[in-house]
């Protein structure tokens, strides 16, 4: 009988600490795209996120998390200023990015999280894959400026968007 209590209390300990909200080194964290058709590379800073990550109860997992639109760069200071305005990501008016989680499972590599992209105050569904590395999470997700209009383009796919996001936990 106490090895059945010894072995459901470190079960108990283990899924708690696996429940554990994960603390995010947002200092070190990075959030970089690529808009394809246009070869333009470039980052976004100002990262604010909360994540609850728990691989055994995937249902009890959780992402919220925003970046600054302001803080967008692509390297270019002409199109980077032009990127502010409200043709474009009206940062005066809609100043962060975010995304907010619905749904977790597994994949063939790793983990997705389905939810909905908020850019330029328009919400679209998408999916983050990614996986947990030894010292945070990593992933990328696709999205379309068309979908939020933001240098819309007549072929949908010409307004393709990849996201690469880069979470390292704090040191402790």
């Amino acid at each position: 009988m106490k090895i059945i209590a010894t072995l459901i209390t470190v079960l108990f300990i283990s899924t708690n600490i696996i429940s554990q909200e994960l603390s995010i080194n947002t200092k070190n964290a990075t959030v970089e795209f690529e808009f394809v058709s246009e070869q333009a590379k470039g980052k976004v800073s100002g990262l604010e996120a909360k994540i609850v990550f728990n691989p055994v109860d995937l249902n009890s997992s959780s992402i919220e998390g925003s970046v600054d639109v302001s803080t967008l760069t692509t390297f270019n200071e002409m199109r980077d200023k032009h990127l502010q305005k409200s043709d474009m990501f009206n940062t005066k008016k809609f100043p962060k990015m975010i995304f907010n989680s619905s749904s977790f499972s597994k994949s063939k590599k790793g983990f997705k999280a389905k939810g909905s992209v908020t850019i330029k105050g328009t919400s679209k569904e998408t999916e983050f894959d990614f996986i947990k590395t030894e010292n945070g999470i990593a992933g990328k997700m696709t999205v379309y400026t068309n979908d939020f209009n933001v240098f819309p383009k007549k072929n949908r796919d010409d307004s393709k968007v990849i996201i690469a996001i880069n979470l390292p936990f704090q040191s402790k």
